[in-house]
């Protein structure tokens, strides 16, 4: 009997490392794919608009930057869903499914940790985006969110408050999670190149900059899914930076401007 489970038990690691390098890549394919995927979107949709506009005997007009945000922001939204559909088949087709989706009530030592790491993201940020500006010559995001339009705010909750921060978190701490700790990695490696794929991963459509401190907000976000085991307390401290614009910073700047961390744009 133990014979025939040491067997099984070779031939179950020999499986998943012949195999590992090809799922790897469709793991990471999957991770990273709503930003290449709402690029490609977006880019298509600008081109066929300006096909349109000369098809209808205009002139071929490419939208500056600014008209071109909320197509993104919505390609974005889209990309994520399709990545999550396939992260949701291929973690059943693998046996991964329940690690890959792993959302479990909040305790209160967890509740408590998700709000220490969003307290420290929220006043390291922007502490972090300065000396990081002014060391590297870099900036932050280029473009700004007019939250004075309905319009852009509506789009900004279902993608930076709704979308990014589920998506993300069953993609990189559930999806990456699971994969690695299939094939052996340890939760400290985890960590560090998780944090690592996902700081880069924001370099597209953040910059360099902020793409550092996604990195370290990565690092939050990996510390708590690794911690608790489970996705939740990196979802809620997630949901809580996204929406800083909305919850924290103008309750901050009503009762306590002197403890603001950043400013509402």
């Amino acid at each position: 009997m133990a014979a025939d489970g040491s067997i099984r038990t070779t031939a179950h690691s020999a499986a998943v490392a012949s195999g590992g390098w090809r799922e790897g890549i469709i793991v990471l394919v999957i991770v990273l794919a709503p930003v290449g995927l709402a690029v490609m979107l977006t880019t298509l949709g600008v081109l066929a608009y300006a096909s349109w506009t000369r098809a209808l005997g205009g002139i071929p007009y490419v939208p500056a930057w600014r008209e071109m945000q909320p197509i993104g922001m919505l390609a974005f939204v889209i990309s994520s869903c399709i990545a999550v559909a396939a992260a949701w088949r291929w973690s059943q087709r693998r046996g991964l499914h329940r690690e890959v989706f792993l959302f479990r009530r909040l305790t209160w030592p967890a509740t408590a940790a998700s709000l220490v790491g969003f307290l420290v993201a929220l006043y390291g940020a922007p502490v972090a985006t300065h000396w990081l500006s002014h060391v590297t010559g870099g900036a932050g995001p280029g473009a700004r969110i007019n939250f004075h339009s309905p319009y852009m705010t509506a789009i900004y909750l279902l993608l930076f408050v709704v979308t990014a921060p589920l998506s993300e978190e069953i993609l990189y701490r559930g999806l990456l999670v699971a994969w690695l700790r299939r094939v052996g990695w340890n939760d400290a490696t985890i960590w560090l190149v998780g944090s690592l794929i996902f700081g880069a991963n924001h370099i597209i459509p953040l910059g360099l900059v902020w793409s550092v401190v996604m990195t370290a907000l990565g690092a939050i976000l990996f510390a708590l899914r690794l911690r608790y085991n489970s996705l939740t307390p990196a979802w809620l401290t997630h949901v809580l930076f996204n929406a800083q614009p909305f919850l924290i910073l103008p309750l901050i700047n009503r009762f306590a401007p002197g403890l603001l961390p950043g400013y509402i744009s």
